[in-house]
């Protein structure tokens, strides 16, 4: 008899599992690809973080390019 519950246990729990398997399956990959861009936008070596206080250069004067004379 005790045979007969562990087998109805596996046709249950297998029913159940097919069941709830694309909802198990689109949760943990939503958490990887949450966690995925958030590593993508920290290692980004072309994203610079906002500066807080940017100081402007004060304009010294004008550059001038001088040419080799042979």
């Amino acid at each position: 008899m005790i045979f007969i519950y562990i087998i109805l246990f596996f046709i249950v729990f297998s029913y159940i599992l097919k069941k709830l398997i694309p909802y198990i399956l689109r949760y943990i990959l939503k958490k990887n690809f949450e966690k995925f861009t958030k590593r993508a936008g920290q290692n980004n070596p072309f994203h610079k973080p906002p500066k807080k206080e940017e100081k402007k250069k004060e304009q010294v004067g004008e550059y001038i390019d001088y040419e080799e004379i042979d």
